[in-house]
Formats: C-alpha cells, sequence, structure tokens
C-alpha cells in the first residue's frame, strides 16, 4: 500500500490517474459555465478553482464524473422546466429563460473546452436560442440531453459528425418539427426522442 501511495506521489505529472484534482483549464471552463447559466443554486457548491469538482458528491440535480484530470461527464438539472411556460416568441421570458444576455453561440463554445465529455445533460436551465454548428466539437459524446429547455430553429445537421453518439434527447423545445435525415448516419445511435409542444 505504501509502495502504491509513492508511486502514484512520484509519477503524478506521467501518470494523471492517480490524481483526483481537475487540470486548472477544466475547472476554469466549470466556472465559467455557471456564469453563463447565471449561477444557479444547484451550482452553489462550485466556489473557486480550488473546488474539488471530481470528489463532489452525486445529486439528483447535479453530478460530474473526471478520468484523466479531464470531465466526462457533466449533467445538471435546472428549475425552469420549459414544459409549463407557453407562448415563447423566441425571446427570453424574466424568470423563466436565461436573461436576454445568455449567448448560446458563446455557452457551447466555453462547453466545447471540455473535449472530454462523453455524457451532457442540460434540464430545464432555461438555456434559449438556435443550437450552433459547434456543438460537434464534442466528438467525444455518446449521450447527450438537452430537453426542456428553449432551443429552436433547426437542428444542426453537425451532429451527424458525432459519431460515437448513442443517446440523444431534445424533448421539449421549439425546434422545427421536421426529423433530419441525416441523423440515420448516426450508426451508433440506439434511442432518440424530440417529442416538441406547441408554444409558438
Amino acid at each position: 500500500m505504501d509502495f502504491l501511495l509513492i508511486f502514484c506521489l512520484s509519477w503524478s505529472f506521467l501518470f494523471p490517474l492517480c490524481e483526483s484534482q481537475l487540470q486548472t483549464s477544466q475547472s476554469q471552463v466549470l466556472l465559467q459555465l455557471k456564469k453563463h447559466l447565471e449561477y444557479p443554486k444547484q451550482l452553489e457548491i462550485w466556489y473557486d478553482r480550488k473546488t474539488e469538482f471530481c470528489s463532489l458528491s452525486p445529486s439528483a440535480n447535479l453530478n460530474i464524473s473526471c478520468e484523466f484530470n479531464s470531465v466526462t461527464e457533466l449533467k445538471i438539472m435546472g428549475d425552469k422546466p420549459a414544459t409549463q411556460v407557453s407562448g415563447f416568441s423566441g425571446f427570453p421570458i424574466p424568470n423563466k429563460t436565461l436573461s436576454e444576455t445568455f449567448s448560446m453561440d458563446s455557452f457551447v463554445t466555453t462547453l466545447s473546452r471540455l473535449s472530454s465529455l462523453k455524457v451532457l445533460s442540460l434540464v430545464s436551465l432555461g438555456i434559449w436560442g438556435p443550437l450552433p454548428d459547434k456543438i460537434q466539437r464534442l466528438s467525444s459524446l455518446e449521450y447527450l440531453d438537452l430537453s426542456s429547455n428553449f432551443l429552436f430553429g433547426s437542428i444542426p445537421p453537425k451532429i451527424s459528425t458525432l459519431s460515437k453518439l448513442q443517446t440523444f434527447v431534445l424533448d421539449d423545445n421549439v425546434f422545427n418539427d421536421t426529423v433530419p435525415s441525416w441523423l440515420n448516419s448516426l450508426q451508433n445511435l440506439t434511442f432518440l426522442s424530440m417529442i416538441y409542444p406547441v408554444r409558438w
């Protein structure tokens, strides 16, 4: 046991698996995401860069998993369910969506810096706007759930490049009704759900 501990301490710079702390850059990304999401109460335990994100106990509202000092799973359940809102017309709704300063493009740009993400679930967070092409940068994704938000427009064809994607959930958004034919190119996709209520 002592030998294993010494091994990890001596070689941690070569074998990051021995460490439980995230890379500083990954911690910064999580804190930036907290800012993008306008400091929801679910993320109050993300204090600063010294937070041991990978050691946080999972809950129904928040879960983070890590491998090799990088985030591989991020699940956040918010308290802004889109199913309880009517009359959404593509603009922010006070206390229901994130504010008018929220940028879906900037948010996904920040997310894409978590390049090892396999599981991403962002549900009922009041996220609004078109889903940008740059979602394709999350090339390791196997599970993507963006349900119960206010995403609208077309589903970007670039998602077809996410070759590892197995589960894709977009329920309770306001995307165009048509199911893109290019979804057939996702050979590993085993579960797809795109149930949209009428809010326009």
